[in-house]
Formats: C-alpha cells, structure tokens, sequence
C-alpha cells in the first residue's frame, strides 16, 4: 500500500465511517421488510418497493455531506471509472460498503434466526419462471438508469443538484415496484452480499453482482456524451 493510500485513510475515515453506516442501516432496513413481508405479511410490494426507495433518500440526505452518499458499490464504481473518485478512495468505500452488508446480515441473523435463513435473510430473490440472463439483463438496464439519474443530478452540475437524492429515491420506487417481483429489485450488490452469504444461499448471487455492474458502465456513456460535450 502506498503512503498516499495511508493518508487518504486518515484523512478521510470519518467518509468513510458514514458510508459504513449509512450502508448498513439501507441493508438493514430493506432486508427487514423483505422477510416481515415473507414471514408475517402486510407490507406487499408496494410497501418494499417504498421502503427501498425512502430509506435510500433519507440516507442519502444524511450521509451526501459526510461521505458523498453512495451506498452502493455500483454507484461507487461508476463514479471511478469516469474518474469522479480516486482508485484508493474507491478501495474505501467498497469496503466500508461490503463490511456494512455482513454487519446488517448479522444482526438479521441474530434477530430473525433460522426462519430468516430460510429466506435468504432479505435478500433479493429472482422471481418465478424468471431466467437468470433476463434478471441480470433487468438487474442491468435498471441500474443504468439509476446511474443516469446520479449523473444528471448530482455530478452534472447544470442540473438540479439539490434535488439529487430526492430524484434517486423516486426513481428507486419506481423501480422496485417493477422489480420487486423479477428481481427483488437489487440494484445494488451489498442488498444480497452479506445476507446471501451468511445464509448460504449464494446460486444466484452472481445477478446482483454481475447486473449492477454491468449497469454502472453507463457512467463512461454519460460522461462522453454529456459531460465532455458540455465542457467545449
């Protein structure tokens, strides 16, 4: 590791404690709903699909000033392979990202036991009669409009940048209500990470990795048709 690695550490852990946090609480609160919906019922897919989408927003809000909000290593990806973040930088946040997903699955696992581990402790699921190339393929094109709506919003600065995690969330509702039922509405890896692995059920958990991804290459598309475009 270099010494610039060391300092960009220690400059900046409290970003990336409040990525940690705000990351596990997102995990924690969407993979609650999941299994209250799976377990007892009463909250349908249009109660996860809100509760994604607010959670996300309240978090971003509250995180956007300390760490940037990512909270998602899509997002952080995307944002280092237009080079928005430095490569050390994006090492730190991806990890303060995984940990905070096996943290959140702990206390799933601690909360809801052996009945939570039977479904996958909230992780996203890949819905019935659904092949894994189209919930990759969904899991893909979902995403690359929520990188769209980052980049328009957030790191675009000719566009309403204040608006930026309200946009995020709307989209993330809109999103998941579609996706709740193909894909359990992933969009982003440490959804299914931690939860998939503490539980053991892993047969899938290349679609929200592969997916999201894949998905955030759509940054390299906005930053040279509309970034480099608006800098002539």
């Amino acid at each position: 590791m270099k010494t610039s690695d060391i300092k960009d550490w220690v400059s900046d852990w409290r970003s990336y404690l409040a990525e940690f946090l705000g990351t596990f609480f997102f995990v924690l609160i969407c993979s609650f709903a999941v299994l209250i919906e799976a377990l007892y019922g009463g909250i349908g897919v249009l109660g996860i699909a809100f509760v994604i989408g607010v959670s996300y927003t309240s978090l971003i809000f509250v995180t956007a000033h300390l760490s940037g909000g990512y909270l998602n290593p899509a997002i952080t990806i995307s944002l280092w392979l237009v080079q928005r973040l430095s490569a050390s930088k994006t090492v730190f946040f991806l990890t303060a990202q995984i940990l905070a997903t096996f943290i959140a699955a702990f206390f799933l696992l601690m909360f809801f036991g052996q009945d939570g581990v039977k479904h996958a402790l909230g992780s996203p699921n890949v819905g019935l009669n659904i092949s894994l190339t189209q919930a990759v393929l969904a899991e893909a094109i979902f995403t690359s409009g929520l990188v769209f709506v980052l980049f328009s919003t957030a790191v675009d600065r000719r566009g309403p940048i204040s608006f930026g995690s309200l946009a995020l969330g709307l989209y993330l509702i809109a999103a998941s209500i579609i996706l709740v039922s193909i894909t359990g509405a992933g969009l982003n890896p440490v959804r299914a990470i931690g939860p998939a692995i503490l539980s053991g059920q892993t047969n899938t958990l290349a679609v929200w990795l592969i997916g999201p991804l894949a998905g955030s290459l759509f940054a390299i598309v906005y930053e040279v048709v509309f970034l480099r475009k608006g800098r002539k």
